[in-house]
């Protein structure tokens, strides 16, 4: 709605205007406050019809918002990154310090004989380390949506920006802190006379599918997690029975019925195949990781899907 008010000549220098004159500028005017209110109109429509209902559209702006956002994503990004180790005493190193310390737990309990690692053709240290990375990138990714969200709730809901900036940033978060603990391998592979061989160059692909799956994993929790907090508790509960029904520590079993564990774990897959990339020189499970590869890239598209349609109401509860 727009209101006309009178137009007031603003110059005391300019002669007064005539009263045709003034009738033109009034109308001119009205004319350009229409014209900026239609556009700021286009700008933003709001409409009672779900979004699902046109796909084809909604998979489009979710592509433009995930563009749109980069920028922010980026600084977001710089920003957390900052102040994750602004104000500690080892800085990076507590990247690093999580799988050392389960390593070292491991291989302590190995010695002891609590339990038995199997053959695996390596080091056991660095079997153990590698798994272990792996597995901390995955819970990374598969927590780091929801954590994020959180964290920044009150500019989500007071803020009018591209929301998918904040997926961007989990998973910029994600492939940094699991850059920093691939470098560990470095010198555990030079101190354990670990060969390299040229399949390490395909790990990155099964790396990324294994990030890709949690993301989406994290994503579709994202929902039910911010209305309910009984969630993320039984998340925090059910982590540890889940690292250790994955091969992580131990040689993934190839008889029936423990390498049902394989298929049913979306965890075992991609992290098998990815360690067996870094350490063996090549996979005798590329077919499962092919499936669970493909998988996650659906799964990851559904999960943007609901993250999408279902946000407007997680603003509204946040707001209430």
């Amino acid at each position: 709605m727009v209101e006309n008010r009178s137009i007031a000549n603003d110059d005391p220098a300019a002669p007064p205007a005539s009263g045709n004159q003034s009738a033109e500028a009034a109308e001119g005017e009205l004319d350009s406050a229409s014209a900026a209110t239609v556009d700021d109109a286009q700008l933003t429509t709001y409409s009672a019809v779900s979004e699902i209902r046109t796909p084809i559209k909604l998979c489009r702006e979710i592509v433009h918002d995930f563009v749109a956002g980069r920028e922010l994503a980026w600084r977001l990004f710089i920003r957390n990154l900052r102040g994750l180790y602004r104000q500690t005493l080892l800085g990076l190193f507590w990247a690093f310090l999580p799988p050392i310390a389960n390593t070292a737990v491991w291989i302590f309990l190995q010695s002891q004989n609590v339990f038995q690692i199997g053959d695996t053709g390596v080091n056991s240290t660095v079997y153990i380390l590698t798994g272990m990375i792996l597995w901390q990138g995955f819970i990374d990714a598969f927590q780091s949506p929801g954590k994020l969200l959180n964290s920044n709730k009150n500019m989500v809901a007071k803020l009018k920006f591209p929301r998918e900036s904040l997926l961007t940033v989990a998973f910029l978060e994600t492939c940094f802190n699991l850059s920093i603990r691939l470098v560990l391998l470095i010198p555990a592979f030079l101190l354990f006379s670990v060969p390299l061989h040229l399949s390490i160059l395909l790990a990155p692909v099964s790396i990324f599918g294994m990030l890709l799956l949690g993301l989406a994993l994290g994503i579709l929790l994202i929902p039910i997690g911010t209305l309910y907090q009984d969630v993320g508790r039984f998340v925090t509960m059910v982590l540890p029975f889940w690292m250790i029904v994955t091969p992580i520590i131990y040689v993934p079993s190839a008889e029936f019925p423990a390498s049902l564990l394989n298929w049913v774990n979306p965890a075992a897959p991609l992290l098998i195949v990815s360690r067996e990339l870094l350490l063996y020189g090549g996979t005798n499970f590329g077919m499962l990781a092919i499936v669970f590869g493909l998988s996650a890239i659906v799964l990851l598209l559904i999960s943007l899907v609901v993250y999408r349609v279902s946000l407007p109401v997680l603003i509204e509860r946040m707001m209430a």
